[in-house]
């Protein structure tokens, strides 16, 4: 806000700060509305120029974000794998006990 639209929220009273708190909210949640309609607009452009459907192009995502969240393999069994997040599988636990790195199985 430039200082020359900038309001003297202190000579206000409560009734008037609480109308501009209002109309503050309802332009927040306008604009959200606005961003989230231009976003989904973008998407079906590009699943239209990819000649595919939004849920096509969703269901690739959730594939394609499954396999990079991927960060180790268990080199004895490629079907083994962690993301690096939550409690460690029981496979690299044995693993790092008997001596190997983590780094060992860094994808």
């Amino acid at each position: 806000m430039s200082k020359n639209n900038a309001i003297d929220l202190d000579n206000l009273n409560v009734d008037e700060l609480r109308a501009i708190s209002e109309n503050a909210q309802q332009l927040i949640a306008k604009k959200q509305h606005q961003r989230l309609y231009d976003a989904y607009m973008q998407f079906e452009q590009i699943a239209e120029d990819s000649n595919a459907t939004i849920e096509e192009i969703l269901k690739a995502g959730e594939k394609l974000e499954k396999k990079r969240s991927i960060k180790y393999r268990n080199t004895a069994n490629k079907e083994e794998t962690w993301t690096g997040r939550g409690r460690k599988p029981t496979w690299l636990v044995e693993a790092l006990a008997a001596g190997r790195d983590l780094e060992d199985f860094a994808i």
